[in-house]
C-alpha cells in the first residue's frame, strides 16, 4: 500500500505542477542568460540543463532530428483524441504496463491499471499535436493545449507544450515533459589570454 500512497502524492504534485506549468506560456521557463567576468574577458554562463531542472533522463532527446515513425504518430494522435474527448480510460489504455511518466515530477513507473488512469486524469488539458518529429526511439511532439471534459486547463488553453514520447508495439512506453521551447546553448567561452 505504501507504493499507492507514494504514487498518489506524486500525482497530486504532478496535477499542481501541470495546472500551473503544463499550460505552457510560449516562453520557456528554462533560460540562462547570465554573465560572468574573468579579468576583462566576459563570457556568457551556460543555461541550466533541462534534463536536471525537469528531471528528464539524460538519454531523452530535447529536439527532433528527423521524421516521426508512422506507428508513433498514429498512437500519439489516437491517445490525444481520446484524452481531448474526455475518455480517460480509453486514453489510459494507450499507456503500456509498465511505462514511465514524468510531468514536472520525478519519473514515475506506471505499472497498474489504477496508475495509468491516474496519470491521464492528472493532465488538466487536452491537446492537439501541431508537430511531431523523431529522434532515435522518441517522438518529439509540440502540443497546442485545449480544454477537455473532466480537466481544468484554465489559462493554459491555446498555449504550447512539448513532450518526448516513446511508442512500442502500439502503446506509449515513456512520456516526458520537455521545456516549452528548445533550450538555447550558450556560445563557446572565449579562449586566449585575458588582456
Amino acid at each position: 500500500m505504501r507504493t499507492g500512497r507514494t504514487l498518489t502524492a506524486a500525482l497530486a504534485t504532478a496535477l499542481v505542477v501541470a495546472a500551473g506549468g503544463c499550460g505552457g506560456s510560449g516562453k520557456s521557463s528554462i533560460t540562462g542568460k547570465g554573465t560572468s567576468t574573468t579579468g576583462t574577458a566576459t563570457q556568457q554562463a551556460a543555461p541550466p540543463d533541462p534534463h536536471v531542472v525537469l528531471g528528464i533522463p539524460e538519454n531523452v532527446p530535447l529536439t527532433a532530428n528527423g521524421p516521426a515513425e508512422r506507428e508513433a504518430r498514429r498512437v500519439i494522435t489516437a491517445w490525444l483524441r481520446a484524452l481531448r474527448d474526455g475518455h480517460v480510460i480509453r486514453a489510459a489504455h494507450y499507456f503500456a504496463l509498465p511505462s514511465k511518466f514524468q510531468n514536472g515530477t520525478p519519473v514515475l513507473t506506471v505499472d497498474t491499471e489504477k496508475k495509468r488512469r491516474a496519470v491521464n486524469r492528472a493532465l488538466p488539458c487536452g491537446a492537439v499535436a501541431t508537430s511531431m518529429g523523431g529522434n532515435g526511439a522518441y517522438t518529439i511532439v509540440t502540443f497546442k493545449l485545449v480544454s477537455r471534459p473532466g480537466g481544468n486547463c484554465g489559462s493554459g488553453v491555446g498555449n504550447q507544450a512539448r513532450g518526448a514520447i516513446k511508442v512500442r508495439k502500439g502503446q506509449i512506453k515513456e512520456w516526458y515533459r520537455l521545456p516549452d521551447e528548445v533550450p538555447r546553448r550558450a556560445p563557446p567561452a572565449a579562449t586566449g589570454p585575458a588582456v
